[in-house]
This record gives structure tokens, sequence and C-alpha cells, in this order.
């Protein structure tokens, strides 16, 4: 056996091990009950597309946050956007102040940026913390006030949160996008040397904003979060991710939709943090490559192969107990919904959803092309997007 062989699953063994620790350090503590010191005024901005069940829930839990003073601005693109009409009626009914703000189609960018553009316009002097959402999400009663209480009470400039998915349907391919994004969710974040902006869940000091000039780095953008990273981390601004940051994010994808979504996410780090990209299928594709060489020296009946196969085991269904435990604690409302085969995806077929996250990664390496909210992009370079093609959607 060459030195190689061993060294890889030695490496696949410490990734696995590094993996669980932080895993397992992420529930310590949960469900924390974080109390902003203070509350000062909040303005939560939000770009939303076209209307369906889970926008209009989205809209429902966001007006309701148990924080006594935000705002909500809300971006759409056009007046005909079926979003507009939603937010409208949503204005008449009991919850926090919403405005509208119609950003009108993008030429040179991402839609989502522009609309993100445009609200910026609306925000105002005394609103002392700007909040990112996204609207395909579900925002406990707390989450406001947790975003809030890590930016007071430990004095941070900005911190960011992150998407659970759960699948609400009864399709494989909606797990495994569930189980892959679980395993990012528990990786260790270090605020001064790698962490990125989710545009799910960022919150910002308005002057800290202002600091950064957003506006000139989402100029002609497509990634409104990786772009919001890339401002902070030029201003030399920390990212931090308190733990209790987390969205729910409900999903239903056949595999075509799964494989777009993991390209396109990839592509886009791709494009804005190439080293972070390549980090990203080392160590993601070593531990398959470990895998393979565990299984062969099993084969041929040799013990290390065996062990580190075990080992492997093991250290999955440490992990698989802790995200149940997180989820368990954050949302309890979650035992009520029927997430059986999540939970057995997660659980038996890790070689699955693994394999399916580095094909995903490597696929960022085709083409510049890709398709996000029903329009067609020519992504050229972090602010050099273009807008190739407006599909409609089905009448």
């Amino acid at each position: 056996m060459s030195l190689a062989v061993p060294t890889i699953l030695i490496i696949w063994i410490i990734i696995e091990v590094i993996s669980t620790l932080s895993a397992w350090r992420y529930t310590w503590g949960l469900p924390r009950a974080e109390v902003p010191g203070r509350t000062p005024p909040v303005a939560v901005i939000v770009a939303i597309k076209n209307r369906s069940a889970l926008t209009e829930d989205f809209l429902q839990r966001l007006r309701a946050q148990d924080y006594p003073d935000y705002r909500i601005v809300a971006a759409v693109e056009s007046g005909d956007d079926p979003a507009f009409a939603l937010l409208t009626e949503a204005a008449r009914k009991p919850g926090a102040n919403l405005a509208t703000v119609i950003a009108g189609p993008v030429e040179h960018g991402g839609q989502k940026v522009w609309n993100l553009l445009a609200a910026l316009k609306a925000i105002r002097s005394e609103d002392e913390i700007i909040v990112f959402t996204d609207a395909d999400t579900l925002p406990a009663p707390e989450w406001l006030a947790r975003l809030v209480s890590a930016l007071i009470d430990a004095g941070y400039d900005s911190v960011t949160g992150y998407r659970w998915m759960i699948p609400t349907d009864g399709r494989i391919s909606s797990a495994v996008v569930a189980a892959a994004n679980a395993s990012i969710v528990t990786l260790p974040r270090i605020p001064d040397v790698i962490n990125l902006c989710w545009g799910g869940a960022t919150a910002v000091r308005r002057e800290t904003l202002e600091q950064i000039d957003i506006a000139a780095y989402w100029r002609g953008a497509i990634s409104d979060d990786l772009q919001m990273t890339r401002a902070l981390n030029a201003a030399g601004r920390a990212i931090f991710s308190p733990r209790q940051s987390l969205l729910l994010s409900p999903i239903a994808m056949d595999w075509k939709e799964a494989f777009a979504f993991g390209q396109r996410q990839y592509r886009l780090m791709l494009t804005h943090v190439p080293m972070l990209w390549l980090f990203a299928a080392l160590t993601t594709g070593l531990p398959i490559i470990g895998a393979c060489l565990a299984v062969f020296l099993a084969l041929q009946g040799q013990i290390a192969g065996f062990f580190t196969l075990a080992l492997s085991a093991g250290f999955g269904e440490l992990r698989y107990q802790n995200r149940r435990r997180i989820v368990r604690s954050l949302w309890p409302e979650t035992q009520d919904c029927d997430l059986a085969l999540y939970w057995r995806v997660e659980r038996f077929l890790r070689p699955l959803w693994w394999s399916f996250h580095f094909v995903c990664i490597l696929g960022a390496l085709g083409s510049r092309r890709l398709r996000w909210a029903g329009i067609d992009y020519l992504v050229r370079s972090p602010q050099d997007v273009v807008v190739l093609r407006r599909r409609r959607p089905p009448a």
C-alpha cells in the first residue's frame, strides 16, 4: 500500500472528526433565550417575486415578529408581478408597517439585486439596523429579535444566518438537497478568517452599510450575499453567525431542479470566491476518494478498510443525531411534519447526497449561463451579468 492511500484515509477521517465536532458544538445551549438589551428601529428588506402559499405564509410570519419597532420594505419587479397584489392586500391587514417599492426590470445584473438596490433608497435615517431576508423562508416569531440581539448585545457590525431546508414532498430528490444543505449549515465558521453572508438572514448596522457602500458592490451583480461578503471583507468587518439565526426553508424539487439549484450555488461561489470553491471541492471530493479506497481495502480483507469505514459510519451517525437535535430545539413544530423520508436519507443514504453535493460543485465548471427565478443570465464576472432571456411563467 503506497503512502498516498493512508494519507488520503487520514485526511478523510480528519474531515469527519472536524465536521462531527462542529455539528456537536452547534447544539450547545440550544435553544438559547436571546433577548436584545435594547430594541432600536429596524428596517427589514426583502425582494419578492410571484405569489405562492409559501410567500403568503412568509409575509404573515414576517409581519408578526416578536419585536416592537420594525418595518418592512418589500421590492418587486413590477406592478404586474403577482407579488405586488399580495403585498397590497397584506398592507391593509394588521401587522408590521409594510411599504412596497417597484424596481422595474433589470438590464444589467440580477433582478433580485436590482430590487434590493431600489429598496435601499427607502432606508430612513432613523433605521438603526437593516435586515435582509428571503421570501422562501418561514421566520419564527423570535427570529428578528435574535438577529438584533447578536448585533446589540455582542457589539457586532454584521451577523448572518443560513437556511435549514425541509422537504415538503415525498421525493428523494428534495430530501437529498435538504441533507446536503444540512451538512453545510453545521460547518465551522470563523468570522475573521472564513465566513459568508447569506441573503436570507443578514443584519447590518445602518452606518456600516453606508460605510461599505453596498450599492457600489451590488451594481451589475447577481449575488447579493456574496457581494455583501466582499464589501464587508474589503472594509475589514468580520461576519458573525449566531447559531440561532437559522431559518426554515421548505423545498420541493425534482432531480433536474435539484441539480440546477446546486450548480447555481457553486457557479456563483466559483465566480466570487474561487478559493472557497476549491476548498469545497477538496473537502467534498477527498472523502469520496477515501471511501472508495476503504471499500477496496475492505474487499481485500484489510483491517484498515474496515476500520476507516466503521469510523466514518460512527461519525456520520453522531452528526445525524446532532442535526436532529438542532431541528427539535429550534423548531419544535416540525415534530408534527412528515420528515421521515428526509431523516432516512440523511442517515442511511449519505453516499448519495454527498455525491450529489460533489457533482454540483464540479458542475459549476461548466457554462457561465444560469437560470434564476425565470430569467437566464450570462455571468461574466461578479459585476458583469447579462440578461439573456426572460421566461414567462406558465399560464
